[in-house]
Order: structure tokens, then sequence, then C-alpha cells
């Protein structure tokens, strides 16, 4: 890796250029995705290079037809140096109304080397200030570095109002660290107590010990409050699903502990639903990543007796990202192959879906190809 400290420099969003387009794309994946209000679905991901590499720049696309047909890339955040990239982006719309674009940014090796952490890693954050008009038209706000490391999953608004980002600084001896930034390793609770004018560090999960010997590697970690005011931190380990818990907001957490949901070693989605019960989709395996599902628990997760399968394929199906729109269905989207092309599916699922074990619902549908590319 060239390290340079230009990866601390603000990327705008901008146009796509040429080298952008669709069959130019050799990998692609890690999506994120939003609905709107009004009914405009939303997807981000990364492409660029053969691998996770200096080449990568993330990008959007947009649907207004529920996930029917998609435009090609409307915006990317495009590094202009050669030696950083753009990667791990996710969306997400604010209790406020306000759409926010973040994305992890740092410097990257060469394609092929998986060389991606240079120690100084951030996590940007711009807002897109009219979601609802003509996307040639988007406008999108300054970008602000708003915390070490990289964000792989949505924030989560406590019962006091605070924006909680769970931001990590990935745990091992082979990442490097640069004391001048305060980096300390582990998975962060970042917080905005003012609409996301200012950001603060206040807790972390230290991820170097968990009880029932799941190390961890990528600290990928998303929150869930609950009615008596405590907060679940589920978080990647190397297999399985491992949880610590805060009792004073986030400043402090137990030891992490391995619980009894399954993973491969890779991100999942966590998220409490309009009626109160849980949701969680990820991959049905301890080894592989196969089978993407749906979960639904009614008892605040201490169990999950729920599933549907969205996603059958037997390997390289990951990374699910979801929101549910007002009228209570939910959007879920997850990528397929990236190394081989990179597809991004999105399914439209109810809560009775997934009690029933298959769809029910007229309005659901299952594996709509999102964006241009090659067909499955």
């Amino acid at each position: 890796m060239n390290f340079t400290y230009a990866s601390l420099d603000p990327v705008p969003v901008t146009k796509p250029g040429p080298h952008a387009a669709a069959e130019l794309r050799t990998h692609q994946g890690i999506p994120s995705m939003e609905h709107t209000a009004k009914g405009r679905l939303f997807a981000v991901w990364y492409a660029g290079g053969t691998t996770e590499c200096r080449d990568n720049y993330v990008m959007m696309v947009v649907s207004d037809d529920d996930g029917k047909t998609w435009s090609d890339a409307v915006a990317v955040v495009d590094p202009p140096h050669p030696d950083v990239r753009a990667f791990d982006s996710n969306l997400w719309i604010a209790p406020n109304g306000k759409f926010f674009w973040i994305w992890g940014q740092g410097c990257g090796g060469e394609s092929g080397s998986w060389d991606v952490w240079d120690g100084i890693v951030g996590t940007w954050i711009s807002e897109l200030e009219n979601p609802d008009d003509d996307p040639a038209n988007f406008r999108f706000t300054p970008p602000r570095r708003i915390s070490n490391g990289v964000m792989m999953d949505k924030p989560t608004v406590l019962s006091d109002g605070t924006w909680a980002f769970p931001c990590s600084v990935w745990t091992g001896d082979k990442y490097r660290k640069h004391e001048s930034l305060n980096v300390v390793q582990g998975a962060w609770m970042v917080v905005s107590t003012d609409e996301g004018k200012s950001f603060q560090y206040r807790g972390f999960v230290d991820m170097h010990n968990i009880e029932g010997g799941a190390n961890a590697t990528f600290d990928e970690h998303i929150y869930v409050e609950h009615s008596d005011g405590s907060i679940t931190c589920y978080m990647r380990v190397h297999t399985g699903v491992a949880i610590s818990r805060s009792y004073d907001k986030g400043y402090t957490w137990t030891k992490p502990v391995l619980s009894d949901i399954k993973g491969p070693d890779s991100r999942f989605f966590v998220r409490r639903l309009q009626s109160g019960n849980l949701l969680l989709v990820n991959n049905d395996s301890n080894t592989k990543r196969a089978k993407m599902t749906a979960w639904l628990s009614k008892d605040d997760g201490k169990t999950w007796p729920y599933a549907l399968t969205l996603d059958p394929v037997d390997h390289d199906v990951a990374y699910p990202d979801g929101k549910q729109a007002e009228d209570g269905s939910i959007y879920i989207i997850h990528d397929f192959a990236r190394r081989a092309g990179g597809y991004v599916f999105m399914h439209r699922i109810t809560e009775d879906d997934i009690m029933a074990g298959k769809l029910v619902t007229p309005t659901s549908w299952l594996r709509r190809l999102v964006g241009e590319s090659k067909p499955v």
C-alpha cells in the first residue's frame, strides 16, 4: 500500500465518470438501501477494480417502480487520489427526515493485495438534500469525517433521541494504528445528540477476547435498544454472532459473549420493527455465506422461531441491509458473487410472510436484480 494522508481529505459526491459504466464493473457488492416516504428506492454499493483495493468507489442507483427497474449510477464518491478508496457505504433517513449517505475512506493496495487498512480509515457523511427530485439535480452537502474506522450497519435512534452510529476500528495486530488520531480498536458507539450537527465518541466493546472462543477480525456491529433502556450490541465474529450489553446508554459495555445466532463471519442486519418485534437477516449457516434468511423474534431476541428463506443460493450470498416502509413492508438488499461480476438483489416481504415461512402477502416479492448487471 502507498500510504498518503490524502485519505483524510473530503471527497464530494459527484456524477459518475465513464469508468463507472455497468459493463466495466468486474467487482461490486456490500450494498445498503433506503425507501423514502414517497416510495422511491435507493441502493448504494461499491465497485472498481477486481477486489477490495485502491480502485474502489461507491455508487448510488434509484428505482421509482418498486424495484422493477433501476437507473444506472446517478452519483458516486470516487476519490481522485490514485491510492485512496471509498467503500462500505450506508444509507439512512433520520427521524428529522434528513437523508444521509455514509461511507468509509482510506488508502488501499493494488487489486488483489487485500491491503485495505491504512490506520487512518475514517467514516464520512453527506446529506442528500432533495432525494425526491430528479436524480440529475441531486444536491449533496460537503462530506464530514465523523469518526475513525468504518460503519457497516445503519445507526440506531435511542429512546432519548440520541443517534447511535456503529463505527468500527477493526481488532487485530495486523491492522496499522496511528496514535496521532487516538485510534482505539473496538466496536465503537459514535453519537450525535443534536441531530447530526456534531458527533462524539461514547463507548466501545473490546473485541480482543470473546467468551465462547469466537474471535473477531472485522468488528461489524449493530444496536438494539430494549424497553428497560438497556442496549444490545450484536457483532460479527468468526463463527456465529457475539453480543454485549450496555446499561448506561452506551458508555460502558459488558464483556462480549457468543450468542446462539448463526453466522459465517459476515455482516448481518437486526432491526426493531413497527410492531415491536425484532427482525434478523443473516446467512443460515456457521460455515459459509449461504441461504440468506429473515428471522422474526416476538420475545425481544430471546428466540427466533419464525424464518423465511430469501435467497437459497448455497455460496457467496452476503451482507444484508434493510428498511421497513411506512406501510409495514420490509425491504432487504444483499449481494451475490461480488468478485465474479457482482450482483445485488432486493426483496420485499412482511412479518406475515416470515411467520408463514413463505410469501402470503400479494405485494411481496423476492430476488429482484438491482441496477444493471449480467443476468443470473
